[in-house]
């Protein structure tokens, strides 16, 4: 683990194992250390955010000391990556009817259905939220689908997209550009821009998912 100042408010814990950002955030999940008022998760980092703890010498010995215990205890390399304590699980039913299914099904070797049943069969952990509002990088995409990211990416995604790309899954939040292969769309919101606009909102009336959850798609008739 590497630890160092981000700005004037921030810490980053970074280049953590698999082992030990789940453990860290087991921790995080339970109690904020003391001085920290909020953390965001990255793919092998967490950032640490309070007022002026990346120059509170205090503040960087209570959180070395905060984060040993899991950082210490974390078994190698046989720890579940997705042994979460605190994650919440959500079932998304999907319309597979996007426009790149059937090009990801001839590109992969597959049929769409094979295609389909490769996509819902997993459970997917959120690895990390980024690039736009609340959308989830999601881990657990079987081989078989993984593909290079389209070479010249759209420029609107309608929310609610259903898409792959590298060895993520992921949903559109919000209409925005994207280079990732649709397979279908849920109705399911996953960003409420009604609820960012109040400036007391936590992450969880702003966001439906948050780093950890689990998620499985669900098919459902296409319309």
């Amino acid at each position: 683990m590497d630890l160092k100042p981000y700005g004037d408010r921030g810490l980053l814990l970074a280049e953590l194992s698999d082992a030990q950002r789940t453990a860290c955030l087991n921790r995080l999940a339970q109690a904020l250390p003391a001085g920290c008022e909020e953390y965001v998760v990255g793919y092998d980092s967490i950032l640490l955010l309070g007022p002026s703890i990346a120059c509170d010498q205090q503040f960087k010995a209570s959180i070395r000391s905060f984060v040993a215990y899991p950082l210490v205890n974390a078994p190698e390399p046989d720890f579940p990556r997705s042994h979460f304590a605190h994650s919440r699980k959500h079932i998304f039913e999907v319309y597979y009817n996007g426009a790149d299914l059937e090009w990801v099904a001839q590109a992969c070797n597959l049929s769409i259905e094979q295609v389909i049943e490769l996509h819902t069969a997993p459970v997917y952990t959120v690895r990390m939220m980024g690039f736009s509002p609340g959308f989830p990088y999601l881990e657990g995409l079987d081989p078989r689908l993984q593909l290079e990211r389209r070479a010249s990416p759209r420029n609107r995604i309608a929310p609610g997209a259903v898409a792959i790309g590298g060895s993520h899954a992921g949903i559109y939040t919000v209409a925005s550009p994207g280079g990732w292969h649709l397979l279908g769309h849920t109705d399911f919101p996953l960003f409420d821009l009604e609820a960012a606009r109040h400036a007391h909102a936590n992450a969880q009336e702003v966001f439906a998912l948050s780093p950890s959850d689990q998620v499985r798609f669900q098919p459902k008739e296409i319309r």
